[in-house]
């Protein structure tokens, strides 16, 4: 039994939605994040960086301080009414379409309680030190803005009620810049409650999908702060399995471990057939990998069958005992590119000089997905690249 709650979203008003609504504000370079805060007085951007003009906007040494302003900015966006709170209980659906593929889910609240216990499944290790550093942003600012992504299994309730709503006028619909159309829904009446609580009380678990430190973060806030009462939930956008789309997550590698060209593809050879691939070659099929190394595209196709997911083989037989890369989070020899950018990033990163090589993937299936988080094991970091990926502020859950 899966136990989520409605809840009285603060979210922009609706001539304002398309201004406040935001990326994630690490996708944006620095002069990209300048110029969307100089040139849009709505965006959300505002609250999360509400140092406008300072010459450190991406970062601060009193970091209390700093979630104090952040706090501020909020209260200021509520009383000139560029966020409004709903006055009732709500769920809300919540729609992408990118490229043609309809992303449809509920936004809700899921139980603290379940993640802690096991029913929320993550397939992700966390760092206790992002951990620690969100815990005292959420204690402090007391506004959760960032929807943990979770996977649930197919729910022909659920779909009857999209079915109705979604021929209906949405509260939102706008397209933002880079193409994808957002729509939203607000769902307030009770009988629709009671059927989406009752859908996901009826599934043994839900699976982190993106959001795993958003998750350890909103638990520890729940266990470490008793005084706030609404901490015993997490916001969180809940889609069917079918809707999410797993990519996945290129190496970019700064140079060969003192090997020549030639050297490291023997050294390869032991473990991989190597073929030499036409340009732009994807993987196949697990077990697969595309190597780009000196302006030529190689295939490399696994000699012996193993169930680890690729990344965690890629890195149990080339990163670490070749090329010396032992920790994926700290090593600075090492980047990561997410599936959609594509092999022609790949190509153009390692073709200017910046990196040595460059590795494709084939993306994690949700089976694996889901059968490393039920056996409680975790993934390498960079693992999947998942969609859709939320705008920031659309849906805000006051703590």
């Amino acid at each position: 039994m899966v136990r989520v709650a409605p809840f009285p979203a603060v979210r922009p008003a609706r001539d304002k939605a398309h201004l406040v609504a935001s990326r994630s504000y690490i996708s944006y370079s620095k002069p990209q994040l300048r110029n969307k805060l100089h040139d849009n007085p709505f965006s959300f951007l505002h609250i999360i960086h509400p140092d406008l003009g300072s010459k450190t906007l991406h970062k601060s040494k009193d970091l209390q301080s700093r979630f104090q302003m952040v706090r501020s900015k909020y209260e200021q966006f509520i009383n000139e009414e560029i966020l409004v709170r709903e006055n009732k209980p709500c769920f809300y659906i919540y729609r992408q379409i990118k490229n043609g593929h309809p992303f449809t889910g509920i936004v809700s609240l899921v139980s603290v309680d379940d993640y802690l216990n096991g029913k929320i499944k993550k397939h992700e290790f966390t760092l206790a030190k992002r951990e620690e550093t969100f815990t005292n942003y959420l204690a402090a600012t007391k506004i959760n803005a960032e929807p943990v992504l979770l996977i649930s299994e197919p729910s022909l309730p659920i779909e009857s009620i999209y079915a109705r709503y979604l021929d209906t006028r949405p509260e939102y619909d706008f397209t933002t810049t880079n193409k994808v159309r957002h729509q939203f829904w607000v769902i307030e009446e009770n009988n629709d409650i009671e059927k989406i609580q009752s859908a996901y009380a009826a599934m043994p678990a839900l699976y982190i999908a993106d959001g795993h430190h958003r998750s350890a973060s909103s638990a520890r806030l729940f266990q470490t702060h008793p005084e706030l009462s609404k901490a015993a939930w997490c916001l969180a956008y809940i889609l069917d399995e079918a809707s999410v789309r797993i990519y996945e997550f290129n190496r970019l590698v700064k140079d060969l471990n003192g090997l020549q060209a030639k050297e490291f593809l023997q050294k390869l050879s032991a473990d991989f057939y190597i073929h030499e691939a036409p340009e732009g070659y994807k993987p196949g099929q697990k077990g697969e990998f595309t190597l780009y190394l000196d302006k030529n595209f190689y295939s490399l196709q696994l000699k012996f069958h193993r169930d680890d997911i690729d990344a965690q083989v890629l890195s149990d037989l080339v990163l670490s005992p070749i090329l010396g890369i032992h920790d994926l989070r700290k090593d600075k020899r090492i980047a990561f590119a997410e599936g959609p950018k594509g092999h022609s990033y790949i190509q153009q990163q390692v073709d200017r000089g910046l990196f040595a090589c460059g590795f494709m993937l084939y993306p994690v299936a949700m089976s694996e997905l889901k059968k490393i988080a039920d056996l409680g094991m975790s993934m390498p970091p960079k693992s999947t690249w998942v969609e859709p990926k939320l705008r920031s502020g659309l849906v805000i859950y006051e703590l």
